[in-house]
């Protein structure tokens, strides 16, 4: 690294990883960092170009009060966030509409390092067109989204997107593989530039710091390559001798390593954009640009949290193409069961039927004709049964014998794609195994079935050698970035293709089907192994209607919270709270296997970010579970008062109260109320927003309860009732409550609005989160709501005495079909359509088979074809009457 005052390490090929570029002693000159601090904002530490955007030049700021550069109020605003928020990541400071006292517009942050305050400078850009709306660049970027066709699809949607706000010559997402190399799977770029497209880059280039650096901070700007770094003075802290960590500084310096390897590939500005699945680093979203470029800062913010939604999207999307998977090979499965019944022999019939285990786990890749390659063995008691092409008898009775010793008995799964790198005997036959997937089949030793996979020669595409070179330089030898960037090839030998997760899925559920199925029973009927097979069918769909219905109330949270957020930082405020919410019952009741959740536990779970030791929040009631429908309502509703609470209630003043009682209604249900006192003095809100909704009418179409807020001058009171069939245990020992503070935002508000008439459209639905998108969906085109319905009984009432020309029928309404209401509307020959998150074709009585059905997650486009498609087929045009 650059000497700034600070001891430097050498860097060399056998130590790149420990560079340490997170105390690099000096900042990128085009900005400005004052070191503060924490309780006397007397500046320790300076760096940068302070004259031109503080007005002041660096030696006449050290050991003064940054007091000098702001208005009392701006100081004020500064001790406020330093007593109020821990942080730990940059916070944005000023509108660019401010100035501080040298009159530059400008964008500022403050974040913690070490006990030190730490306040970074930009020039702002109050001309881009976002800056004033920066919420409407994300609605821009994120548009189409869930209408991407596939997972390639979307990452080259995300380029585009990222180009197109943020104006990069070159947008390219870098998938990290699994032995960390990147791959740059989809790329947006100006048309004379030279493709990137589908080039692999080694782990090597980059280092494991750089990484960890990515996952904590996830937006990196660097707006040219040459430049002189303005170091930090003086290089340490006065106080504690230590240099300051920039881990989370905007301008940190970058590593000379790094800008010689951008060098290198001909950039002069660069921005990498985090993509973070289940808390580990994806890849990148990376951005080249050919000049210099310094992005304003409300721009970065945009990508930053597009990287964020996208992160998101992705995540879902390869939990649903997994899905997918896992579903046709339960079909295969499920197939393979069936054969079983009546087979005298299990490992002839694994082999010799069709489906096969060929079929069920595909042995790799295809050769040149097309044919697939690849083989599987069945070792029963010492016998071997073959499929496809294998090592020989020999071979695979050596590869057993190590088998015994290295399977393990946890879960009985072994899989590798380099066998010869685990067990040296495995290079004799690579040509045909060179990886294999095994499970065992019994409590004997021997009994295995294996997949085996040939070796994958062929050639990779490796932007540049696959070797950082070492040079000699003033400092001694150092490690130099490849300055080759044609394209390098590498031959993969004595590896396969690796065993993808959905494979290890596939190989597991084959194990545990043979365990407790075949090896059992192996003379059941074969009418008995339909029946499992009709139930596995059922699960898997109850399963896909599930995850289905999860996403789509998450599409209706996005577009709600969208709708009433006045400010970017409101909207993904209101966004994040809202999922987290919903995440911390699914999480309460995926511990319960989806069988209810305590109400307890639940205020707990959802209450607990605002523990700080003092007693705000007081909990007392009986031992109850909740349905799941009904703890998930709940936990919305909580969520809403908590972050109406600290913001205008209770929990924003250090006296303030929570009490939330419940007991055992007459009926079975319960009754639970929320009380606060001890805050600030409460007003009747002048306009409802959208967490007031939520509360209010949530609980009543979700469960048939019902909300009521009162807004008492001493503080809210919020009584909620839920039915007996919200309640699945209940009983007699009351539980203490625990004590619990902290502050999240306050609830939306949204104005009304009234659509023209054009068609009226019947809504029976039972989410509450779908019945508000669907409105606004209707709403959209100028059409008119009827209902909507949440229970059977009233959309048979509607569907008998109201007027209107087409309905939208949930098919499972809360446990009950809606078949019924289908047939007094085809009686009254009214036109309709199914929606629902199952297989249309599994659930339709034969009655109804070929009737027009809509896959939720609902989009508008598709929701509005459906029902004029209906209407035309009916001939109605808003001349719908009452019955007779």
């Amino acid at each position: 690294m650059t000497d700034f005052g600070i001891a430097k390490a050498s860097t060399d090929v056998t130590n790149c990883d420990k560079e340490p570029i997170h105390i690099p002693g000096a900042i990128l000159p085009h900005g400005a960092m004052l070191v503060l601090d924490a309780d006397t904002l007397e500046v320790m530490q300076a760096a940068g170009d302070t004259p031109r955007l503080l007005g002041l030049p660096l030696v006449e700021l050290l050991r003064r009060s940054v007091e000098l550069l702001f208005r009392p109020d701006q100081i004020e605003s500064l001790r406020g966030l330093v007593a109020a928020l821990d942080l730990v990541k940059p916070r944005h400071l000023l509108d660019p509409q401010m100035r501080v006292i040298a009159g530059q517009p400008l964008d500022a942050s403050l974040h913690r390092s070490a006990g030190s305050l730490v306040m970074e400078f930009e020039a702002a850009d109050p001309s881009d067109r976002f800056a004033a709306d920066p919420l409407a660049g994300v609605q821009e970027m994120v548009r189409g989204f869930d209408e991407s066709s596939s997972l390639q699809a979307l990452c080259h949607l995300a380029a585009e997107r990222v180009r197109g706000v943020a104006r990069y010559d070159r947008v390219l997402v870098y998938r990290f593989m699994h032995d960390e190399s990147g791959w740059v799977i989809a790329e947006s770029r100006e048309p004379h530039l030279e493709p990137f497209l589908d080039l692999h880059y080694p782990a090597a280039d980059i280092p494991q710091q750089a990484r960890a650096l990515y996952v904590k901070n996830a937006l990196r700007l660097i707006t040219r390559v040459d430049y002189d770094p303005a170091p930090l003075t003086p290089a340490t802290h006065p106080r504690t001798g230590e240099p300051l960590d920039m881990s989370q500084a905007i301008l940190r310096d970058v590593s000379p390593i790094h800008l010689e390897y951008l060098r290198n590939m001909g950039i002069d500005a660069s921005m990498s954009i985090s993509i973070i699945r289940g808390g580990k680093l994806w890849g990148l979203i990376a951005c080249h640009h050919y000049s210099p470029r310094i992005l304003p800062r409300h721009l970065r913010a945009i990508c930053e949290l597009f990287g964020s939604m996208f992160s998101l999207q992705l995540e879902a999307r390869e939990k649903g193409e997994r899905f997918d998977e896992r579903l046709a090979s339960r079909t295969v499965l499920q197939n393979l069961m069936l054969n079983l019944a009546s087979a005298e022999d299990y490992a002839a019939g694994l082999t010799k039927e069709s489906p096969n285990l060929l079929d069920y786990i595909h042995g790799g890749s295809s050769s040149a004709d097309g044919e697939a390659q690849g083989g599987v063995a069945v070792s029963i008691k010492g016998q071997l049964t073959f499929l496809g092409i294998t090592p020989s008898q020999g071979q695979i009775h050596d590869l057993i014998e190590w088998l015994n010793v290295h399977v393990p008995n946890n879960d009985g799964v072994f899989s590798t794609d380099r066998l010869s790198e685990v067990w040296s005997p495995g290079a004799a036959f690579a040509d045909v195994a060179s990886g294999v997937l095994v499970i065992s089949v019994s409590e004997q030793r021997s009994d295995f079935i294996i997949w085996f996979r040939p070796e994958l020669v062929g050639t990779s595409s490796w932007a540049g050698e696959l070797t950082k070179r070492v040079v000699s330089s003033p400092d001694g030898n150092r490690l130099s970035p490849r300055k080759s960037f044609e394209v390098w090839k590498e031959t993969v030998r004595g590896r396969c293709l690796p065993w993808a997760p959905a494979d290890l899925d596939a190989a597991f559920d084959l194990r545990v089907s043979l365990l407790h199925v075949v090896l059992r029973r192996i003379n059941t009927a074969a009418q008995e192994r339909k029946r499992v097979a009709e139930r596995d069918k059922l699960l898997m769909a109850e399963l896909d209607h599930r995850v289905k219905n999860t996403i789509a109330n998450i599409q209706a949270l996005v577009v709600q919270t969208s709708r009433n957020a006045d400010s970017l930082t409101g909207f993904v405020k209101g966004l994040e709270g809202r999922i987290q919410a919903m995440a911390k019952a699914h999480s309460l009741l995926s511990q319960s296997r989806w069988e209810g959740v305590s109400i307890d536990k639940l205020l707990r779970e959802e209450l607990s970010p605002y523990a700080d030791g003092h007693a705000a929040v007081i909990l007392d009631g009986p031992n109850m579970l909740l349905t799941p429908k009904s703890a998930l309502s709940l936990s919305l509703a909580i969520h809403e008062l908590a972050t109406n609470g600290a913001k205008y209630g209770a929990f924003s003043a250090p006296a303030g109260r929570v009490a939330v009682g419940w007991r055992r209604a007459g009926d079975g249900g319960v009754e639970l109320s929320w009380t606060e006192i001890g805050g600030p003095l409460v007003e009747q809100p002048k306009r409802r927003g959208f967490g007031s909704t939520l509360i209010e009418q949530a609980l009543a179409m979700e469960t048939g309860g019902r909300a009521i807020v009162h807004y008492m001058r001493t503080g809210v009171v919020c009584d909620v009732f839920l039915p007996a069939a919200s309640v699945s245990y209940s009983g007699a020992t009351a539980q203490n409550g625990t004590e619990a503070r902290a502050a999240i935002e306050p609830m939306a508000t949204v104005a009304d609005a009234t659509p023209p008439e054009v068609f009226r459209i019947l809504v029976v639905e039972d989410s509450f989160l779908l019945v508000m998108a669907i409105q606004a969906m209707i709403d959209d085109l100028g059409w008119v709501t009827v209902g909507p319905a949440t229970r059977r009984n009233e959309a048979l009432t509607l569907a008998r005495s109201e007027v209107f020309d087409a309905a939208l029928l949930d098919v499972n309404l809360d446990g009950e079909t809606s078949w019924d209401v289908a047939a007094v509307l085809r009686t009254r020959g009214i036109p309709f359509v199914f929606g629902t998150g199952y297989d249309a074709s599994s659930v339709l009585p034969d009655d109804l088979a070929g009737s027009t059905v809509l896959a939720k997650p609902y989009h508008s486009r598709d929701l509005e074809n459906r029902l004029r498609e209906v209407i035309a087929a009916g001939g109605r045009r808003s001349t719908a009457t009452h019955p007779l």
